[in-house]
């Protein structure tokens, strides 16, 4: 198995060092690049092989959010493991919505728990550690029954049933890919049904698409 290839992205100079360090210690993970802000981080992943971000929020330029957003519309591929001191419900929620797969608060998990996140993302799975995940994910599949009562609302378009089914499982992080395997149709058919969805919400991406299904802000703002 190649080794784990590792941005960090943090604007705190000992906290890069110090994962940095602790990582040369770890078999099959390479920390490739190191970012100061979120401009960076996004540079770097437009321009380097990168397989896992581990995304700081606060940082200047760009924050953990937007940047966070900017690299899976670039390179979807690429996961990001939220590593940050906030700990806010709504904060993790805009996290996930701009397409983070993992969440760790500092103080709230050990090393080991730190590599095992970077492992399973790395094989393809979610990584959603921090405490208020079940809450914060019970919240989003509750909401996704928003989208039929999106299709009553009268300033826009109605959403059919496979569209309002789509918009669902973007909710819930499902790529393009991922949908066209649940619901058996060809890929090509998924983005058509997306492109149909933003049309009729009046709005451009995934991350607006989930922030107006949940009712969640999608400034960015941490």
């Amino acid at each position: 198995m190649e080794n784990i290839k590792v941005l960090i992205a943090d604007d705190n100079f000992v906290a890069r060092r110090g994962l940095r360090s602790y990582f040369r210690e770890q078999e099959g993970i390479v920390v490739v690049g190191e970012a100061s802000n979120g401009s960076e981080a996004v540079e770097f992943v437009r321009n380097k092989a990168v397989d896992i971000v581990l995304m700081d929020l606060r940082m200047p330029n760009k924050n953990g959010i937007e940047a966070t957003a900017e690299i899976v519309k670039i390179k979807p591929e690429v996961k990001v493991l939220v590593l940050t001191v906030v700990g806010d419900k709504m904060i993790l929620i805009r996290a996930l919505i701009a397409g983070a797969k993992g969440y760790l608060v500092y103080g709230r998990f050990t090393p080991e728990e730190l590599l095992e996140n970077i492992y399973r993302l790395a094989s393809g799975e979610d990584s959603i550690e921090s405490p208020m995940a079940p809450d914060v994910l019970s919240q989003i599949k509750d909401n996704i029954d928003r989208s039929h009562s999106i299709r009553e609302a009268s300033n826009i378009e109605p959403l059919s049933d496979r569209e309002a089914e789509i918009l669902s499982l973007i909710a819930i992080g499902k790529s393009n890919k991922e949908i066209a395997d649940i619901l058996n149709i060809k890929e090509k058919t998924v983005k058509n049904y997306i492109s149909n969805i933003y049309s009729k919400l009046q709005i451009k991406s995934r991350y607006e698409a989930i922030s107006y299904l949940l009712n969640v802000p999608c400034d960015g703002n941490v």
